[in-house]
């Protein structure tokens, strides 16, 4: 899991470890690493400070992750799509790095491995049953104590700040914008 200590990345970490699998979490820092095990991730990897692939395939004993999640893209996405093992999914949810990623389609071929984007605004009128099932699971999940991990509160007063913060990757899991009127 890319970006496993942002807002998609740390929910999908709970889910994941929810749904009984072991998660690899990759961050930026050790810090941002240990929120991820928080959320149940069993290992992580710096990529700030290790080779991703190299580390990947270590933890998996040789063999190579499933599946990768990124919701980050950028110069972490080829190594990742690199540390598959054969057969392997890499499932694209967006760009949080701000570049889009250029991946070798060799590498697709070689790997034999399914590559996927995935695409939530569009979910509901093309996957109504995918949908309905996936609200069953995630109402179990909170019913059984999941909660977002949530690390700041902003008054509006404060969006601009908030983005920022966000931007320059201060924060893990949601940042949330309190909507109430303050006069």
């Amino acid at each position: 899991m890319l970006g496993a200590a942002g807002g998609v990345g740390s929910a999908a970490v709970d889910i994941a470890t929810r749904l009984g699998m072991r998660v690899v979490a990759a961050a930026s820092s050790q810090e941002r690493l240990a929120v991820a095990r928080k959320l149940g991730a069993e290992a992580g990897v710096d990529y700030a400070h290790e080779d991703l692939k190299t580390r990947i395939r270590e933890l998996t004993g040789g063999e190579g992750a499933h599946l990768v999640v990124d919701p980050v893209g950028g110069d972490h996405a080829e190594a990742a799509l690199r540390a598959l093992r054969r057969g392997g999914r890499f499932v694209t949810v967006g760009y949080a790095d701000g570049k889009i990623p250029r991946i070798p389609l060799n590498l697709v071929l070689l790997k034999d491995a399914v590559v996927r984007g995935f695409e939530i605004r569009m979910l509901r009128q093309y996957a109504p049953q995918s949908v309905a099932a996936g609200d069953r699971a995630l109402a179990r999940m909170v019913r059984d104590g999941m909660r977002p991990l949530v690390s700041r509160v902003h008054p509006l007063g404060e969006v601009a700040s908030a983005l920022t913060d966000v931007a320059e990757r201060r924060t893990t899991g949601k940042v949330v914008i309190d909507m109430t009127w303050r006069a």
